[in-house]
């Protein structure tokens, strides 16, 4: 097994977003794109002469993309079909969710099938009232896990026989068995706790190896495990709150890491907070999989 070897964190993007989260590295277009949920922005970067934002009308928490040139992205409690025409957005809402009044949906992935799955939040975070939902079919979602307050990221294996799913307020990486045709998840276990000093798991993505990548909310750092659990390396960072991570670049090799803002007392924000963020490895990721 190879050593990991990487640069030191350097920003890409000063965007200086409040809640920069979903970060996605299109391998197809060579784009990476986030979204700064509470501005209610979608970012799309192709390289530092080519940044390109858009302001939508309503909450966005995601932004995935879908094998149809369009994207698809969840909202408060809402599933849309986003497609840009003229340096606009349009969406298309396909689906509402009933949920609590003070839940909105929060991270989101596609799996190897073109399917949706997606986790919610407690907007005030007190309510242990976060779900992930899978959408077998785009208009028949399922509930999959709850009985927590904050569900956060969701990626797989590149075995496509494990999934991973964060429960930021437990402080948990979870583990299942997974089975690609039908979507099932089973036979729960805790992959990892993530140390009070280090945080709180909020965004993560497995790499090519099998590792897995959290990003530590609160806690100044990115954490890779190994495939048993153990930690392997802790990377630490420029800002408190990294939000979420994703491989892209040329070569799969680089990591893309979101932030979001701090203040302190005096609300005066932490230098670099809400930027974007990359390391070069040694390691690359997965090639992220298209909405069908």
């Amino acid at each position: 097994m190879k050593k990991l070897i990487h640069s030191k964190p350097k920003t890409l993007i000063k965007c200086k977003a409040l809640l920069a989260e979903g970060p996605v590295w299109n391998h197809r277009t060579k784009e990476f794109s986030f979204v700064d949920i509470l501005n209610q922005n979608i970012f799309i970067y192709k390289n530092k002469k080519r940044i390109r934002k858009f302001k939508s009308k309503q909450m966005i928490s995601n932004f995935l993309p879908s094998r149809n040139n369009s994207w698809i992205s969840c909202g408060k409690n809402k599933v849309f079909q986003i497609k840009i025409k003229k340096n606009k957005i349009f969406c298309k809402k396909l689906i509402s969710i009933k949920h609590k009044k003070n839940n909105r949906f929060n991270d989101a992935s596609i799996d190897s099938q073109g399917r949706l799955w997606a986790s919610t939040m407690d907007e005030h975070e007190v309510s242990k009232s976060g779900n992930l939902f899978f959408f077998q079919k785009i208009n028949s979602p399922k509930k999959l896990l709850g009985n927590f307050i904050i569900g956060n990221g969701i990626d797989w294996s590149p075995c496509k026989k494990r999934f991973y799913f964060v429960a930021s307020d437990k402080r948990k990486i979870y583990i299942f068995n997974y089975e690609m045709k039908d979507g099932k998840i089973s036979k729960k276990k805790i992959f990892a706790r993530i140390p009070s000093q280090n945080g709180k798991p909020d965004g993560l993505c497995v790499d090519s190896m099998g590792f897995v990548w959290v990003a530590c909310w609160d806690g100044s750092c990115i954490i890779r495990f190994k495939k048993n659990g153990k930690i392997d390396k802790i990377i630490k960072l420029p800002i408190s709150r990294p939000t979420s991570v994703c491989f892209g670049g040329k070569n799969l090799n680089t990591l893309f890491i979101t932030s979001a803002r701090k203040t302190n007392k005096f609300n005066q924000p932490e230098k670099d907070s809400g930027n974007i963020f990359f390391i070069k490895t040694n390691v690359k990721g997965i090639e992220t999989n298209f909405f069908k």
